[in-house]
């Protein structure tokens, strides 16, 4: 009855996508009004998005050779080009259908238990599941074209979750801001796009174009190869674009400039904070540079790029920027929002110091924790009838001590403790980082994110410490979430401690703890996840052995801090408040925006509006009036219907033009 070979199961995953639509429409149209029905028809579709999402994983791994499959349909022909969509699974994309179908599924297990009692209850299992669909059908997208219209429906349906109770008033100023700058990106996203649609124009044609990947050629790299041939396309140029494409990037997944949606959206749900927030959406601009990484390096393939030099960058000083703001946060969910910002900017530093498995793993292994973590919080809020205030809590491990334990294992995991899988990605990050060389001030990008590591163990454990431990400082009947919401913290803790150990070798580790010179060994991420030719890093002790030990400093500062009561840091914000309230204020990008706004953007635009409509448009409108009016008042004296008017007007313009001729012969034409 069902087929179960390796073909029919790459050939049918495009249900992995259809399913939730499916589902959503379902919904919205017949099963808005039974509670039950809506949450089994979204978690169902998810829960068989992910079942196929391990079927495909197994595939690829044992039969690699049928990587990747592609299908492609025409959805727009001309005689110019041909705009296509269709589905591509490869290893990349098996690894993203993972993450966000596991993770997906968990959060909506825990959202029926958060969100019972809620009026809008089918509605939001409709919105997850139009959510998960799009963020699907981003992944096995073929080309860059069909991308963007995911990325778009993406986009609207992180609007429609965060504002999802639009009647707060912060909840809709949170999901505007996010739709506003999220435009501004995605504005540059689409520009580069149709600048390497230009440049590249030839090389598609009779093919898909845009394609990502392709075994004749006709992809990303074969595109770009081709344009740098012929002349349409210069290192610089193609820099250019990829700076402008990386804006989506940038904005989707919050990094600085364009980052100040993100903690804002917290307005949103819990489960959305964690599905959106941690694991799916915010990945989205990782995946996009590792999908289309052909345009972020050079004409000739190599990572020493300015394009990926920008990455790197940007993320980088967005993680330091992030986990500084981070360190005096009380809200829980806006502190694990920072958090979510500053290792974001991991990801991007890894990709683009070249370090391309790093980067994926990273984000492989920071789903599953950061996930936890936000459903955590969400269990804290909902055990204490909405607080979120971490200076009202303390004292909760007895009373929740399930959650308790996995909000632990989530600190110690993305602090980068030895043993847990943030240390193994993280690490790899760092050492890239350390091993970056593009420009004379590349030397800081190790050294900075090694000071990030530092500032992220101790803002978690400040939230741990805060939460968990001490004397309860609430009013509110605290008490553990039921089962339906603890049973997810509980299946995410296992990744969030195993996951790490899927980018290690046994080998390596006996290395390091024999103290040999270490060697590189494969291991099995990088052999199953790689870009071009597959290398292998060996492990780096010294990077291991410094960040594990600011690792341990930021947590025994914490402790000192948080627990024992020592006092050091309200003594350093009293003795530097500019620097405490720049942190708290969150380096004042929000009141600068809205200083640029109110003082410059809207006075300018109000001065081109006076000119243009009020002036200029006005004026021509008026006059032209005036000019109708008068017209027809001297036409109106000809048609009085008598014949020796008409008789004399027909002589007037018979004598007028036969001067104008005599004045043409005479002057003119000689």
């Amino acid at each position: 009855m069902f087929d179960f070979s390796p073909n029919a199961i790459l050939s049918s995953a495009q249900w992995i996508v259809l399913v939730p639509f499916l589902a959503a429409t379902i919904i919205i149209l017949f099963a808005r009004f039974n509670k039950t029905l809506s949450m089994a028809l979204s978690v169902g579709s998810v829960f068989y998005g992910f079942i196929h999402s391990l079927l495909i994983l197994d595939v690829l791994r044992k039969h690699p050779e049928l990587a990747p499959y592609q299908v492609n349909y025409d959805w727009f022909v001309s005689s110019a080009f041909k705009l296509s969509v269709g589905v591509l699974v490869d290893n990349l994309a098996a690894v993203m259908l993972i993450v966000v179908c596991a993770v997906s599924l968990l959060v909506q297990i825990y959202t029926h238990g958060y969100m019972r009692e809620d009026p809008g209850y089918s509605r939001f299992y409709a919105y997850l599941s139009l959510f998960t669909g799009s963020m699907l059908g981003l992944v096995v997208s073929t080309n860059l074209f069909q991308m963007y219209m995911f990325w778009e429906l993406v986009g609207v349906c992180s609007y429609f979750l965060i504002g999802f109770w639009f009647y707060k008033p912060t909840a809709a100023a949170a999901c505007l801001k996010a739709f506003i700058i999220n435009r501004i990106g995605d504005f540059g996203f689409l520009v580069g796009i149709l600048m390497f649609f230009a440049a590249t124009f030839g090389f598609w044609e009779g093919h898909a174009i845009l394609s990502f990947v392709d075994p004749n050629g006709i992809d990303l790299t074969g595109a770009i190869k081709w344009a740098a041939a012929n002349g349409s396309l210069t290192a610089a140029s193609l820099t250019l674009i990829s700076i402008l494409v990386f804006m989506g990037p940038m904005a989707k997944s919050a990094q600085a400039p364009l980052h100040v949606w993100l903690p804002d959206a917290m307005e949103g749900p819990t489960p959305i904070s964690a599905l959106i927030h941690a694991a799916t959406m915010v990945a989205a601009g990782v995946y996009l540079v590792a999908r289309a990484y052909p345009i972020w390096l050079t004409p000739d393939g190599s990572t020493h790029s300015a394009g990926l030099a920008v990455i790197a960058w940007v993320g980088g000083l967005t993680a330091f920027m992030a986990a500084t703001i981070a360190l005096t946060q009380f809200d829980i969910k806006r502190a694990l929002a920072w958090s979510t910002v500053s290792q974001l900017g991991y990801m991007f530093v890894g990709l683009g110091c070249g370090a391309y498995t790093a980067g994926m793993f990273h984000l492989f292994n920071h789903a599953f924790f950061k996930a936890m973590l936000f459903l955590c919080s969400g269990a804290v809020i909902h055990g204490l009838s909405g607080e979120q205030d971490m200076r009202k809590m303390g004292g909760l491990w007895s009373k929740m001590p399930i959650t308790a334990w996995c909000f632990l294992i989530g600190t110690i995991s993305i602090s980068g403790v030895p043993g847990f899988s943030g240390f193994f990605s993280k690490d790899e990050i760092i050492a890239s980082a350390n091993h970056f060389s593009f420009g004379s001030m590349s030397f800081i990008l190790g050294p900075l994110m090694t000071f990030t590591a530092f500032l992220t163990a101790f803002y978690m454990f400040r939230m741990f410490f805060m939460t968990f431990t001490g004397k309860y400082r609430g009013e509110a009947h605290a008490h553990e979430s039921p089962l339906v919401m603890t049973m997810p913290l509980v299946a995410l803790a296992v990744p969030s401690i195993v996951s790490g150990y899927l980018g290690v070798n046994p080998q390596a580790l006996m290395q390091i703890l024999a103290f040999q010179t270490p060697t590189a060994f494969p291991n099995v991420f990088t052999q199953f996840l790689h870009f071009g030719h597959l290398e292998y890093e060996a492990l780096n002790p010294t990077v291991m052995f410094v960040s594990t030990t600011v690792s341990l400093i930021g947590i025994l500062l914490a402790f000192t801090c948080y627990v024992q009561k020592s006092g050091i840091n309200e003594k350093i914000a009293k003795l530097s408040p500019p620097l405490y309230n720049f942190s708290f204020n969150k380096w004042y990008f929000d009141e600068l925006y809205m200083g640029l706004v109110n003082k410059v953007i809207l006075p300018l635009y109000r001065a081109v509006w006076t000119l243009v409509d009020q002036f200029i448009i006005d004026n021509l409108v008026n006059l032209s009036s005036l000019l109708t009016v008068g017209t027809g008042e001297a036409l109106r004296y000809t048609e009085n219907g008598r014949g020796q008017y008409y008789a004399m007007v027909i002589f007037a313009c018979v004598a007028g033009f036969s001067l104008i001729f005599l004045l043409y012969r005479t002057y003119v034409g000689g």
